[in-house]
């Protein structure tokens, strides 16, 4: 065994390596590299990809098999990312898990429509498209993770925050779970989807076995998140967040005074049952959405990645909220403004 320095490799190729076969990808973890997120932005057919550490210079990946084109009647969805993946699907509910540097393409089944009571039939696309509605697709509530040495995965979707599906790796058919459960978010992580449904609690399903199963070892079931809300303050968007040491926490986007936009954390007190405001994630940073932190080689109090209208309503670039400070940093638009707002991902990080 050997290691190796970043330096040998451009970064799309040190990417393409690791999924060569299992030995290059145990060489790869060997490499020193800082965890840090990129910039994606799909066009039509492509990707374009931004690395903030090399003056965010523009990689484009052609997608010739997608169709992101904004009034095609194929229009392909990017709704979820992790690792170097994308969790795409089309209003006919195919679903696909695209590499962005190496196109290797995952086929998922697609959906049975006689979930949600409509007939496959002739007239079915119109029917569906009237009940679906472009906007849940792109909503973000879905949520990937991928073991690119295995290729082992998880996609968990919730369609209309009234279904939620599932699909793991070696499944013959999508799962449908927690029977009258409105979903508000979903996290992965360890083998566990953490689930915050519409009225505020949260709850844990296993998938170490064959199945997904309730955990029966859930801490946070029967503790509703409440908080006390100021009369300044007014709510945007609330997610959920796993931490790398497991804890669940919740957080929001919040305007606090007339001008003030911020992103506030919770998590509970085990003691009394009632969820907290901290103030700091410590050296770990968060992209608003993705259900779980990375850590990071600096203890400044944590940094949270949004994009678009995460933080408040008609925004359209990328920012960085700095935990310490109760401060943003945009990012600057790069190129022309293209249909798709960027996203942020972490490259080989599920």
């Amino acid at each position: 065994m050997f290691s190796c320095s970043v330096k040998i490799l451009n970064k799309k190729d040190f990417h393409r390596t690791r999924t060569v076969c299992s030995n290059w990808y145990v060489v790869s973890a060997t490499c020193k590299r800082t965890l840090y997120p990129w910039r994606i932005q799909l066009r039509k057919n492509s990707s374009l990809l931004y690395d903030p550490e090399d003056d965010d210079k523009i990689q484009e990946f052609e997608h010739p098999e997608l169709d992101l084109s904004e009034y095609s009647t194929t229009k392909t969805y990017c709704i979820a990312v992790s690792s170097n993946c994308l969790l795409v699907a089309d209003l006919r509910l195919n679903f696909n898990l695209l590499n962005v540097f190496t196109r290797d393409k995952i086929h998922l089944p697609p959906l049975e429509l006689s979930f949600f009571g409509i007939e496959q039939d002739d007239d079915y696309l119109e029917e569906w498209e009237y009940y679906f509605d472009c906007g849940d697709m792109v909503s973000g509530l879905a949520v990937v993770w991928i073991n690119e040495r295995t290729r082992d995965y998880v996609v968990a979707w919730a369609c209309k925050r009234n279904f939620l599906f599932m699909f793991k790796k070696g499944d013959e058919a999508w799962r449908k779970n927690l029977q009258g459960t409105k979903c508000k978010d979903v996290a992965f992580k360890d083998n566990k989807l953490y689930v915050f449904t519409l009225d505020n609690y949260i709850k844990i399903l296993d998938f170490s076995g064959d199945f997904p199963r309730e955990s029966l070892e859930n801490p946070y079931l029967n503790h509703r998140f409440t908080f006390e809300m100021a009369r300044t303050e007014s709510i945007w968007k609330r997610r959920l967040l796993v931490t790398n040491k497991g804890e669940v926490m919740v957080i929001q986007s919040s305007k606090v005074c007339k001008e003030k936009y911020v992103f506030q954390i919770f998590k509970m007190d085990f003691e009394s049952g009632k969820w907290e405001r901290v103030d700091s994630l410590g050296d770990e940073m968060l992209i608003f959405g993705h259900g779980v932190t990375v850590r990071t080689s600096v203890d400044d109090g944590g940094s949270i990645f949004f994009v678009g209208d995460d933080l408040w309503l008609d925004q359209k670039h990328c920012g960085v909220f700095h935990l310490a400070t109760s401060t943003v940093t945009w990012s600057e638009q790069i190129g022309d403004a293209y249909s798709e707002i960027p996203r942020w991902f972490f490259p080989g990080y599920a």
